[in-house]
């Protein structure tokens, strides 16, 4: 074990604070216990009252009522629709198709020309073009061409 005088000394005002003790200020304590208000226990009591009414109602204190039933016919406007609706249907059904005429359809579907395919193409040929592939070539002009005042001479 280290000796008393090995150990790191404390800072003396501390050690006076220390020694003497914080004083602490006097504070009185409440207890805070919220318990619930007059009215807050009688609605629950209510409530529970209510729920035990409910679970142990007798059901044979309830009079019996007859139903009646309402029948609700429709009006001459959804009568009139309805019969429309299946007079269409049953000519739909029945449509003798013997008056139809026989037609021959035809398709038409017009290809494009062969000079339009080919205009196509060179246009494509073009935009992909390599253009690594050419030599270069100076060019030569040369003129045969007589000027026809000299030959007339």
């Amino acid at each position: 074990m280290a000796a008393v005088s090995e150990l790191p000394k404390m800072n003396q005002e501390l050690a006076g604070a220390v020694r003497e003790g914080l004083e602490l200020k006097k504070v009185e304590t409440t207890e805070k216990n919220i318990l619930p208000t007059k009215e807050d226990v009688e609605v629950e009591k209510q409530l529970v009252e209510r729920i035990h009414e409910i679970e142990h109602f007798d059901s044979t204190k309830l009079k019996s009522t007859p139903v009646k039933e309402k029948i609700v016919l429709p009006s001459t406007e959804d009568i009139k629709q309805e019969k429309q609706h299946i007079e269409l249907n049953d000519k739909i059904l029945n449509f003798p198709s013997e008056n139809l005429k026989k037609t021959e359809t035809a398709e038409k579907n017009v290809l494009p020309s062969p000079t339009d395919i080919a205009r196509e193409k060179t246009v494509q040929m073009a935009a992909s073009f390599d253009k690594s592939a050419l030599h270069h070539v100076e060019t030569k002009v040369s003129n045969d061409i007589r000027v026809t005042d000299t030959i007339a001479q």
